[in-house]
């Protein structure tokens, strides 16, 4: 699967960078503004799809929980010049879709679209390693903006779109290497708590004639991501 590569080819981009440019030192001790952009590999997973109100269908059977997609981050902070960074960042719309079934209506899935972004707060601790390399450990906390929707069965049948604004966390690890005096490449993985999910009621009608139908899921992302960042004078 196409997807499952990007890991790989980040890691290759990054070798290449470090290959061709000269060794800076860590720029870990200058102080300034920096700005930074980011793509990001992100693989989505729906939890607790389990919790969706669906009455009268039997068991729960599970679907398409995960997703893989890409997207973009965008970041502005502060470097204090002892090893500590705080910025707040901004991470793309990406839409996620996700099925679950019951054992009552084995081929009339729920079809769950996710959609959602992020505005993060981020502290970065580096740690310099020498040669212009560094290491550092990652904490953010923040607000996810998530759309849900979907419908069942097939898309006539729609639930009600809700939005919801969710406390977010992200934890993580990565590795940077100084390009030049100014530039700096980060390759980094971290994970992202993003929260609950649920869309609106059945638009539907269902045998009983009744709106108690919802989907539900607790969204999270595994990410890797690679970065330039631009430090200012």
């Amino acid at each position: 699967m196409r997807l499952r590569t990007l890991p790989t080819s980040l890691t290759a981009i990054a070798a290449a960078c470090v290959i061709t440019a000269p060794a800076f030192a860590s720029q870990q001790d200058q102080p300034g503004y920096y700005v930074s952009a980011r793509t990001v590999y992100a693989r989505q997973q729906a939890n607790n799809m389990d919790l969706s109100l669906r009455p009268r269908i039997g068991s729960f059977a599970s679907g398409k929980d995960s997703a893989e997609r890409f997207t973009g981050a965008f970041a502005a902070g502060y470097q204090f010049g002892n090893g500590w960074r705080a910025e707040g960042e901004y991470v793309a719309r990406a839409t996620s879709a996700f099925t679950s079934g019951s054992t009552a209506f084995p081929t009339s899935f729920n079809h769950d679209r996710i959609s959602s972004q992020r505005f993060m707060l981020n502290g970065y601790r580096d740690f310099a390693l020498g040669h212009g390399f560094s290491a550092y450990a990652s904490l953010g906390l923040g607000i996810t903006n998530a759309r849900s929707g979907g419908w069942q069965g097939n898309p006539s049948r729609q639930f009600d779109r809700t939005t919801q604004n969710n406390l977010t966390y992200a934890v993580g690890v990565g590795v940077s290497y100084a390009l030049a005096k100014r530039w700096t490449v980060d390759l980094g993985y971290r994970y992202a708590d993003m929260g609950h999910a649920q869309s609106g009621w059945n638009a539907f009608a269902n045998a009983p004639g009744l709106r108690d139908e919802q989907l539900r899921a607790n969204l999270v992302a595994n990410e890797i991501y690679l970065g330039v960042r631009f430090l200012f004078d």
